[in-house]
């Protein structure tokens, strides 16, 4: 079975907000599936989204995309430089919840205050974790 590299971006906190650096010659996750999109990993740090299967030391694969199709989702989402992991409530509503499981942070925040950076497409448990090196030419996104 082949495998397909899905950049990481580092460890992002669902429990708080942190400030991320722009990120240059990332590492590369292998993943089992191809996608017809781009997608990236995140680091779980934390235990604020356990209810949602991702427990500390798992890799959240989120497919970029800019706002939810669904409620509930698991988002990554940007203050500017700064990022955080949320489930993500009222997305019909122009001022949507973003939350951690059992709300233990919950806050209502206009949809302009943030960007949604990508949908949690995917979880690698920490015991399955395989980095893979790519050579530049070695892998097209086909855009």
């Amino acid at each position: 079975m082949s495998a397909y590299p899905v950049s990481v971006y580092g460890a992002i906190p669902s429990l708080h907000i942190t400030y991320v650096e722009p990120f240059i010659n990332p590492p590369q996750l292998a993943v089992k599936s191809y996608a017809p999109y781009k997608r990236f990993a995140i680091e779980i740090v934390d235990d604020g989204l356990d209810t949602a299967g991702l427990r500390i030391g798992d890799y959240a694969i989120f497919r970029e995309q800019g706002w939810p199709n669904d409620e509930l989702q698991v988002v990554c989402v940007a203050f500017g430089n700064d990022m955080t992991l949320r489930i993500l409530q009222g997305i019909q509503s122009r001022e949507p919840i973003l939350r951690t499981a059992r709300d233990v942070v919950s806050e209502q925040r206009h949809r302009n205050d943030f960007i949604v950076v990508g949908v949690l497409d995917g979880i690698i448990k920490a015991d399955f974790v395989e980095f893979m090196e790519v050579e530049e030419e070695a892998f097209d996104w086909g855009c």
